[in-house]
């Protein structure tokens, strides 16, 4: 630190001048870091996995709870979409596997 009396230097936690005595003020505050953009989810990848979770369900729960428990609004927003198509596919293929086995005979011919 430059003295603002003599101007002679100072090590940079010097709080008085090592020449003259004078008080040295303190540095100015680091400017704060950037906040980084917030990250979201390609659209290629919503589109990818909404078909997927109607597809396979078990594949859009997964991924939707894990996304559901990121801290970042837009991935937890994609997450519960994910769930709820996957939930309604799983409903539809359980009644659509009951319809197609109304008539069937189990116990065999």
């Amino acid at each position: 630190m430059q003295c603002p009396k003599c101007s002679s230097v100072n090590p940079p936690e010097a709080k008085f001048c090592g020449k003259c005595g004078e008080r040295i003020p303190p540095p100015p505050p680091a400017p704060p870091l950037p906040i980084p953009p917030e990250e979201g989810v390609s659209e290629g990848l919503k589109i990818g996995m909404v078909i997927g979770s109607i597809i396979l369900p078990l594949v859009g729960i997964i991924m939707g709870a894990i996304y559901m428990n990121n801290p970042s609004p837009a991935k937890k927003k994609v997450g519960k979409l994910w769930l709820f198509i996957s939930i309604g596919a799983s409903i539809f293929w359980c009644l659509y596997t009951l319809g197609t086995h109304q008539g069937t005979n189990f116990q065999g011919s």
